[in-house]
């Protein structure tokens, strides 16, 4: 729930993961990479920010088994992603999404097509 709890309980993984350990420090990764270790808010904040350079898109990969955490914090974080971030995310992204920029697609959105499709077939 907090960026202090977050890197303390992260640290230990990214400082002994195989793709990380003994290179640069955790601070340094997260500020050169999308690598984000922090609060609900600071992860809003940093996908935001991917605009700046990627332009809009529409898909957003969150990886979060990462380093050989352990699947109770797995799960607790993709309780905040689902509860906390992802709504923030989708109202944020539709607000400055640009007119020629087309809705990005659902479950919802794809089984109503679908069951379009069958009707007409």
């Amino acid at each position: 729930k907090n960026s202090q709890d977050a890197v303390r309980e992260f640290r230990p993984y990214f400082d002994n993961a195989p793709v990380y350990g003994h290179g640069p420090s955790l601070e340094d990764f997260t500020e050169q990479t999308p690598l984000t270790v922090g609060s609900p808010q600071q992860v809003i904040e940093k996908t935001l920010s991917f605009r700046e350079y990627a332009g809009d898109y529409q898909r957003q990969l969150f990886l979060m088994d990462h380093a050989g955490l352990p699947l109770k914090t797995v799960l607790e974080q993709l309780d905040m992603l689902g509860e906390e971030v992802v709504p923030v995310l989708r109202e944020e992204f539709a607000k400055n999404r640009p007119a020629d920029v087309p809705d990005a697609p659902t479950h919802q959105s794809l089984t109503a097509a679908a069951r379009t499709k069958e009707a007409v077939a």
